[in-house]
């Protein structure tokens, strides 16, 4: 589980996709729920981003919101589809994305994507950051 907070509005995933709280946590609501799992959230300036699993498509989506976690907007229409997209993090201007072809960079807030760094040995990048710094954890799978 992972749990992030942005003006008092908690985020969490869980096994039904990405909840919300606005009452520092007693009541949870599911924002998105695609019949899997949520597998990241993470701040984002203004907002949040969320990775979740669609078992209709069987791929992950990645999506924004930047009204509190009410609505949500896909992002990954340029990234090539896929079941192990692994994080999403957003350093200055640009978003990173770690996927199972590499590390995807966008400068226009998830509507397009260049492909910045291949993978390794069929591995997907975990993305994390502390201040300017990336870091990227090569992986088997995407969690």
């Amino acid at each position: 589980m992972k749990l992030v907070e942005s003006n008092g509005v908690l985020m969490a995933t869980s096994q039904k996709g990405i909840l919300r709280s606005t009452d520092d946590g007693e009541n949870w609501d599911c924002v998105i729920s695609e019949g899997g799992v949520g597998i990241a959230v993470e701040r984002i300036n203004g907002g949040f981003a969320a990775i979740t699993y669609n078992t209709q498509s069987e791929t992950r989506r990645v999506r924004t919101s930047y009204d509190d976690g009410k609505s949500w907007q896909p992002i990954d229409a340029d990234l090539p589809a896929s079941l192990s997209i692994a994080s999403i993090i957003e350093v200055g201007e640009y978003f990173f994305c770690g996927h199972p072809t590499g590390i995807f960079r966008s400068s226009d807030k998830g509507k397009t994507w260049k492909l910045l760094l291949p993978a390794i040995d069929n591995k997907v990048f975990n993305l994390a950051v502390s201040g300017n710094v990336i870091y990227a954890i090569p992986r088997a799978g995407g969690c």
